[in-house]
C-alpha cells in the first residue's frame, strides 16, 4: 500500500510504502503509555531513586573502608613478620659480630671506592 504525505512546500509529495501485514487499525489503537507510568507519581519516583542512590553511595563507602582496613591489617602483619624475622636473624648472629663497642672501624670515614673504579671515573 502506498501512502502519500505532503511535503513542506506542498509541491512534492513523499511516498511511504506500508506492508500489507500492517493494517491501518494499528494507528487507531490507543498508544501504550505503560512505559511512562512512573511519571504519574514523579515525586515519589524521584524520592525512591534518590534513596537508592544514597544507599549505593553508602555501600560503596563501606566497601572502600573495608578494603582500606584489610590493607592496613595486611601491612601491620607484614611489618610484624619482618620485625620478627630481623630479630631472629640478629639473635642468630654470634655475639662477637654484634659487638660494635670494640670495633676499630671509623663510622665517619668516606665510603670505600676501589682504585679501579676511581680510574674509570677520572677517564670519563
Amino acid at each position: 500500500m502506498l501512502l502519500k504525505v505532503p511535503s513542506v512546500d506542498w509541491t512534492d509529495q513523499i511516498v511511504y510504502v506500508v506492508d500489507d501485514d500492517e493494517s491501518l487499525s494499528d494507528f487507531d489503537d490507543e498508544p501504550d503509555f505503560s512505559e511512562y507510568m512512573w511519571m504519574e507519581n514523579e515525586e515519589e519516583f524521584d524520592k525512591n531513586e534518590l534513596q537508592r542512590l544514597e544507599e549505593e553511595e553508602i555501600m560503596q563507602e563501606c566497601f572502600e573502608a573495608m578494603i582500606e582496613d584489610e590493607l592496613e591489617e595486611q601491612i601491620n602483619e607484614w611489618e610484624k613478620a619482618k620485625t620478627e624475622e630481623q630479630n631472629t636473624a640478629l639473635s642468630a648472629l654470634p655475639k662477637s659480630q654484634c659487638n660494635i663497642e670494640k670495633s676499630v672501624l671509623n663510622p665517619m670515614a668516606d665510603e670505600f671506592v676501589p682504585l679501579c673504579h676511581q680510574m674509570d671515573f677520572i677517564a670519563s
